[in-house]
């Protein structure tokens, strides 16, 4: 089986910000938050999880040949260099999706008054610019993903792009506490007692 490596940007999620100030014992220690609800993160009732959905697609021969042309150009070593494999993208429920899809059909009909006088032109079947712009707007690209190549003395493996880096803003924050059940239904309060209507996700 192949091995894999690469490093995921948090800062890449939806509403992700870096905080100091969080915690009173080292008040200058950099936090990275990242919003649950605007990213499909789904919280466990005991506090010990947190998942998000992911799905990696394999990059294509040109998307690979650009990347050894733009690394000799820029003059950078080649020996041991790989150019990205796949690429991971933050993956969601389809309730979601097609929630953070319309509120970026909203938005991009808003930023276009040439389409607001033309209702087909507000609508993704009838217009395929307004459709790429919205699947764009909700893509959330974490990774380039790095496959182990078998070399002569071992593998092989370089990382072809640098770290992303962030400003740090002051703020506060509270403790979460796991979601509790809704007493009229029984079930889990969703996504932490949030849930957002179309028009609040950043899409």
């Amino acid at each position: 089986m192949a091995n894999f490596s690469g490093k995921m940007n948090l800062l890449g999620f939806k509403g992700a910000k870096v905080y100091t100030g969080l915690d009173a014992e080292r008040p200058q220690m950099a936090w990275v938050c990242v919003p649950v609800t605007f990213n499909d993160i789904t919280l466990s009732q005991d506090g010990k999880r947190a998942d998000v959905g992911f799905y990696m697609q394999e990059t294509n021969e040109k998307f690979r040949q650009a990347c050894i042309q733009r690394r000799q150009m820029s003059g950078d070593p080649m020996e041991g260099y790989n150019p990205p494999s796949h690429q991971m993208d933050a993956s969601f429920s389809k309730d979601f999706r097609a929630k953070a899809l319309e509120a970026a059909r909203k938005r991009i009909v808003s930023e276009h008054p040439e389409w607001q006088a033309n209702p087909d032109l507000q609508q993704p079947e009838f217009n395929n610019d307004l459709k790429k712009a919205m699947y764009d707007a909700v893509r959330i690209r974490l990774a380039s993903v790095y496959a182990h190549v078998r070399q002569q003395q071992g593998y092989g493996q370089q990382s072809a792009y640098g770290q992303p880096q962030a400003q740090a803003f002051g703020g506060q924050a509270q403790t979460w506490q796991p979601p509790q059940t809704d007493p009229l239904t029984g079930q889990p309060v969703a996504q932490g007692g949030y849930d957002p209507a179309d028009d609040d996700l950043p899409f």
